[in-house]
């Protein structure tokens, strides 16, 4: 048990100091005029022959800097232009069409809950407590993607670590939209007994929050963050890894120290909420929207492998 808890604190070392922004009450706000489509970035963005996001679900992505995306007590760097088309395609392939993939549903459900609006800023925004912001979903339309400079389609934590890969933000973010239109599955935000508040930040350990029946440290803010964590997790890790950290029963009687079999029995108990949870989440895809959340995963999952053992996204 003492290895695996090692384990954990080297995979997700980063946890602590990483959070999203999310607005849960759906405020308005206005977006910026659409640009003039003469760059090949907006050629790309706007009109692709049909194939763009904007021609295909109305969606506005912001490269060019704008002030107004973040707040005057903050400061970023704005992605560099060459790297935007990239950025896009890992969107389209890594996020989207997982989802689509999977058939009509799945088209009807990014048609209806895609952004309006993606913004890229090329590096993190750090808040005065030390955490860094990885991503903003704001109002239920817009999703703000960070540390976008450092675009690298061979990284696998780049791509896809839990606590900060640029998948796994967007993937939580996108989650903030579903469960703002639709809510969390009913009965989720009782499985577990104590969600910790701003206190998450608190020097609250993986371990820590596998025994509330949490993914992240970041989880036990709020069940929303949690229902949000637990998708992406789900989605980016490998079967086995997810099952390792999150799913499987340890057997405790290898252990003879009594606080270690406490410490084991703890985290068994918290793998049992957490499987809790991720049997309602697919459950709640599957009844809400007919989609297949194993088969998203699996599509993901095969792409993500492609894409970091080739460094190329297929057209």
């Amino acid at each position: 048990m003492k290895n695996t808890i090692k384990l954990i604190g080297l995979m997700f070392s980063a946890t602590l100091f990483m959070q999203c922004s999310s607005d849960d009450t759906n405020t308005p706000y206005t977006p910026p005029e659409d640009p003039a489509i003469t760059h090949p970035n907006d050629v790309y963005l706007y009109d692709n022959d049909g194939h763009s996001l904007f021609e295909r679900y109305g969606t506005a992505t912001r490269w060019r800097w704008n002030d107004n995306f973040i707040s005057a007590s903050q400061s970023a760097t704005p992605i560099e232009s060459d790297l935007v088309i990239d950025a896009t395609k890992i969107i389209d392939y890594l996020w989207i069409e997982p989802y689509t993939e999977v058939g009509d549903d799945g088209e009807n459900f990014i048609k209806e809950l895609f952004p309006p609006e993606l913004v890229y800023i090329g590096s993190y925004i750090y808040k005065d407590d030390g955490t860094r912001l990885l991503g903003y979903a704001e109002g239920g339309a817009r999703i703000t993607l960070l540390n976008m400079n450092s675009l690298d389609l061979q990284n696998g934590d780049w791509l896809a670590n839990p606590s900060g890969g640029i998948l796994a933000t967007a993937h939580h973010e996108f989650s903030h939209i579903i469960h703002q239109t639709y809510g969390i599955p009913i009965g989720y935000n009782t499985i577990s007994d104590t969600y910790l508040g701003n206190g998450w930040s608190n020097g609250v350990s993986l371990a820590d929050a596998i025994k509330l029946g949490m993914v992240s440290p970041y989880s036990t803010l709020n069940e929303f963050e949690d229902f949000c964590e637990v998708i992406a997790h789900y989605l980016v890790l490998e079967d086995d890894i997810f099952n390792y950290y999150f799913l499987d029963q340890e057997d405790c009687s290898v252990y003879t120290d009594g606080d270690v079999v406490l410490e084991c029995q703890e985290i068994n108990q918290g793998r049992l909420k957490i499987r809790q949870k991720l049997d309602l989440i697919l459950a709640y895809f599957k009844n809400n929207f007919n989609i297949d959340l194993v088969a998203v995963k699996a599509t993901l999952q095969t792409r993500l492998t492609e894409v970091i053992n080739t460094g190329v996204i297929p057209e």
